[in-house]
């Protein structure tokens, strides 16, 4: 069994994501069982901002469904934000705080799209123009939003007439491969929902254009799922573009692990967006002092 997350060194951010997280604007975006998740969220400068709906970029952090730190995307919100688009960090349910598994997340993710849809107008976003990025669970969690059919999945309740699905997607080193060879087979309740949830699985055409990064050197969730998630996503006619980082491993794209990995896999974000027309070209785009706080 590929080893757990909580076995390799914490490189979740700390110190400083959770001053940038305090930058932001708090909300609760969903009440379940007692349970309020916050929803953290920046805009861009108004003297910055489009003349027109912004995008928005919804970030997912890293969890293996029991451990993670909203504020591990912090830096990428707030350069984002810094890019004209309304960038929002979400929390979700895991097994250490709820005693929850992978169905809870995904069903969050999908509350978590349809709380941004619902408050478009008063946001100023664009609800056609929606990025959702993720890291490992928290990447198959928006990406099961994108590709897997709700009922099982939709929390009780809660208007299915509004679209879950993001338009695009980030995915960071995600788990796609739910069965045995992948990662995650023992954190679902029977391995009948660890079959369902394979994303690998539900592919099909007509899916949101997307983005894959993944470390060659990943011991927690092997390399070859993005492999395999691509070419087969590619065949079925839709637009998955993957970039493999050689030699690198779990969480390699973290602000505090590496700043050289950290600013790569940023702006190939960046382009990818531009590329979908999610944000303007910017000559002078680059981190500089963006996201960094002394």
């Amino acid at each position: 069994m590929p080893p757990s997350e909580d076995s390799l060194p914490k490189s979740l951010p700390i110190d400083r994501n959770r001053e940038l997280l305090r930058t932001a604007r708090e909300e609760i975006y969903k009440s379940v069982n007692g349970v309020d998740l916050p929803v953290y969220i920046w805009g861009p400068d108004p003297a910055k901002a489009p003349p027109f709906p912004k995008s928005v970029a919804a970030f997912f952090f890293g969890s293996g469904w029991d451990h993670g730190q909203v504020s591990q995307f912090a830096p990428h919100c707030v350069y984002f934000a810094s890019r004209g688009m309304v960038t929002l960090a979400f929390d979700y349910r895991l097994s250490s705080k709820h005693g929850t598994g992978p169905h809870e997340a995904m069903a969050d993710a999908r509350s978590a799209m349809r709380w941004i849809r619902l408050n478009a107008v008063e946001m100023g976003i664009n609800p056609g123009k929606i990025v959702g990025i993720g890291a490992s669970a928290g990447a198959h969690a928006i990406g099961s939003a994108a590709m897997l059919d709700g009922g099982t999945y939709d929390e009780r309740g809660e208007d299915c007439g509004i679209n879950p699905a993001p338009n695009a997607l980030v995915l960071f080193n995600p788990v796609l491969d739910t069965s045995k060879s992948g990662f995650g087979l023992d954190r679902f309740a029977t391995p009948a929902d660890a079959k369902a949830a394979h994303l690998i699985r539900a592919i099909r055409p007509g899916l949101p254009p997307m983005l894959v990064m993944h470390g060659t050197a990943d011991r927690v969730i092997p390399a070859a799922g993005s492999y395999e998630f691509a070419k087969k996503t590619t065949k079925k006619r839709n637009f998955c573009r993957l970039i493999e980082f050689e030699g690198q491993g779990h969480g390699f794209f973290n602000f505090n692990l590496s700043f050289e990995m950290y600013e790569a896999t940023l702006m190939a974000m960046d382009q990818f967006l531009v590329e979908l027309g999610f944000i303007e070209p910017d000559p002078e785009a680059g981190l500089g002092s963006e996201g960094v706080v002394d």
